[in-house]
């Protein structure tokens, strides 16, 4: 075979079938695989899914053991507990709460084959060695022990912007982008937006946590629309990614010309955060490629204030989740520094914040950066204000939610 258009136009044989579902299904050794159940919104029914493949694999043979399921006292959903294994949870004593929470000490001792861990998104009690659940899921894993969990599309640590600009609500718990998409299966569990509405409407759908402001916002068609445009959007990017690994060892790479290489400004500033998640964005959307976030300390940093210092602090942390490679340097001049790292990194496209003042773009690093980089494209990110400020209203409003998530903002 010559090249990928050779590849694709001729019949593909039963063997080679075969060859893609053992790719598919080989693992790395003494690793479990996680399964994540994918869903747009509370109420589609991504445990009742979960619980319903215990039940198939339970009766393949498979030792497959719950670790915790939030039924949110539904019945259809406790009544699929039954006839299945499931771990004592831990009790919890927390501001007059008994809370449940894994036991994760118990699901290592039992060892299963799979165990099914609810809540991906969920933040662990005082107390836990791990701050997070998808953390000591982690550790799970690296016992050779398979995860089921399952979380909603608004969680994701990239999307916080968006599902805010979207919805209204500012998503407190996410989880990193590289925790999920490295996951063995990505099941998208999906409703109409109609129906949804309708169970929420039958009480169906548990929102007891949301402000009823909040709720109403959120589950508007509109915005049920957006949030479901977006969950077939990153399983798209999954499986995308899957078919390129599966290319790989064919010996078969895309005619890209060159690898494209992305660096992101980091400053002291409250959208920084914002910037850099709109940069692991843009880094996922062409195929996941290296992304950079550098930070030129001057003489001006020492004098940051403590909220400075908290949101450049704020903003590391988000590279380190999204799995970007942070770069200090130090110098006088931030625009020289960022053009020489460039030019000596082979970097192909910087990211940086567009400017909010009048004129500010006329002069600065930005005027610098666009004179002084040919060969490598610049890109200016808008900041992303409150959702009152955009005024997304009417039929319009949905357009342009949508043109926010494929990247045309």
């Amino acid at each position: 075979m010559d090249n990928e258009k050779d590849y694709f136009e001729r019949e593909v044989v039963p063997e080679e079938y075969l060859e893609l579902v053992e790719a598919y299904e080989e693992d790395e050794i003494g690793v479990g695989n996680l399964t994540v159940y994918l869903g747009y919104a509370p109420g589609v029914g991504k445990t009742y899914s979960m619980l319903y493949d215990a039940h198939l694999l339970k009766e393949e043979g498979v030792d497959i053991v719950v670790g915790y399921a939030e039924t949110h006292g539904r019945p259809e959903t406790e009544a699929l507990l039954e006839g299945l294994e499931v771990i004592e949870p831990l009790i919890f004593e927390y501001k007059g709460l008994k809370l449940r929470e894994v036991n994760y000490r118990k699901i290592l001792e039992r060892r299963p084959q799979v165990v099914i861990i609810d809540e991906l998104p969920h933040t662990n009690p005082p107390g836990f060695p791990e701050e997070k659940r998808y953390q000591s899921i982690k550790k799970i894993l690296e016992a050779g022990i398979d995860v089921y969990t399952a979380m909603n599309i608004q969680h994701l640590e990239s999307l916080k912007d968006i599902i805010y600009e979207i919805t209204g609500v500012d998503v407190k718990e996410t989880v990193p982008d590289p925790f999920v998409k490295s996951a063995k299966e990505m099941k998208l569990i999906d409703l109409p937006p109609k129906d949804l509405l309708k169970r929420l409407k039958e009480g169906k759908v548990y929102v007891k946590d949301m402000a009823e402001e909040a709720r109403n916002r959120f589950f508007k068609v509109g915005n049920l629309i957006a949030l479901r445009t977006l969950s077939l959007k990153i399983l798209a990017e999954q499986l995308d990614e899957r078919l390129k690994e599966y290319l790989r060892r064919r010996g078969i790479t895309a005619p890209l010309g060159f690898s494209e290489k992305l660096l992101v400004g980091v400053y002291a500033s409250p959208f920084a955060a914002q910037l850099i998640r709109a940069t692991y964005r843009l880094a996922s959307e062409l195929g996941g490629v290296e992304w950079i976030a550098l930070y030129v300390e001057t003489e001006d940093s020492k004098n940051f204030t403590d909220k400075e210092k908290a949101w450049l602090s704020r903003a590391f942390e988000v590279v380190k989740r999204l799995g970007g490679k942070i770069e200090i340097v130090k110098g006088d001049d931030v625009a020289d520094e960022i053009i020489n790292y460039a030019r000596a990194h082979g970097i192909t496209k910087i990211i940086l914040g567009k400017p909010r003042k009048e004129g500010a773009l006329a002069k600065g690093i930005h005027k610098k950066l666009i004179l002084q980089t040919e060969g490598i494209d610049v890109y200016l990110i808008a900041p992303r204000g409150k959702l009152e400020e955009l005024q997304v209203k009417g039929k319009g409003g949905i357009l342009k939610i949508l043109s926010k998530i494929f990247g045309n903002s």
